[in-house]
């Protein structure tokens, strides 16, 4: 375990033990889960991405640092996503950066040298596929990240000359509340709309209920990242039960 790694360690549990409380009494949120992450290491993880509560939620139940991939165009406006960016590095995060360069591949590159290396220091990666949120539905996935886990094993056994099979757990994330548990709070809305470089959040109703729900892990046994994407998100929408509309 090396400097890095444990600045990024030290950096999440110290978010996740400031902000999940704060995060729970200003929302009221009850956070539960079922069943547990497998110990195996290196791990992939595949939740829903259904609000901006997800990592909270994830971050409530998982006392372990997981190190997410992401984008490093958040969705909000320049300075927000500027501080985000930064947030987010400090906590590990592997960032596809959007700007960075004109050249695509080059990105490509980038993104799956930093995912490897998380990798190989055998943390647990998670990654939101669906991309965008999706508050009551699964309506696409992406299996580029999926992907990089395939190849990552392939060269694995090329240079190290034994296997290594990556668990893959879909995550579901189920928001309960009298039936509006994903209604927008009506408070952060106004502050969306009105105050300038406030952040486009999307919050579940205050009181609701979250039960974060780990399946069984699954290897790729022969299929293809776009099977095997389809596949765990397909059980993450049935374990936050919310409808598949991906395929």
């Amino acid at each position: 375990m090396g400097v890095k790694e444990n600045w990024w360690r030290l950096n999440y549990h110290l978010i996740r033990l400031a902000a999940v409380p704060i995060a729970k009494r200003v929302l009221r949120m009850k956070v539960s889960y079922e069943n547990e992450i497998p110990i195996t290491r290196p791990i992939f993880l595949a939740p829903l991405h259904r609000t901006s509560a997800d990592m909270y939620a994830l971050a409530a139940v998982a006392d372990e640092f997981i190190c997410y991939v992401s984008t490093d165009d958040f969705g909000h406006n320049r300075f927000v996503n500027f501080c985000q960016k930064h947030l987010t590095k400090s906590l590990g995060s592997v960032i596809w950066q959007e700007n960075s360069t004109a050249n695509t591949r080059r990105r490509a590159v980038a993104l799956a040298r930093d995912v490897e290396d998380r990798l190989d220091r055998r943390l647990i990666v998670a990654a939101f596929t669906q991309g965008e949120y999706q508050p009551y539905s699964v309506e696409s996935v992406e299996d580029s990240l999926i992907g990089l886990l395939r190849r990552y094993e392939i060269r694995h056994q090329r240079d190290k000359g034994h296997e290594l099979r990556i668990p893959i757990v879909p995550v579901g994330i189920e928001y309960s509340h009298d039936g509006r548990g994903l209604e927008l709070a009506s408070f952060v809305t106004w502050l969306t709309n009105h105050i300038p470089f406030f952040p486009t959040w999307t919050l579940p109703a205050v009181g609701s209920k979250i039960t974060v729900r780990f399946g069984e892990p699954h290897y790729f046994d022969g299929r293809s990242a776009a099977e095997m994407t389809d596949l765990v998100m397909r059980e993450a929408a049935e374990l936050g039960k919310i409808p598949y509309n991906a395929s």
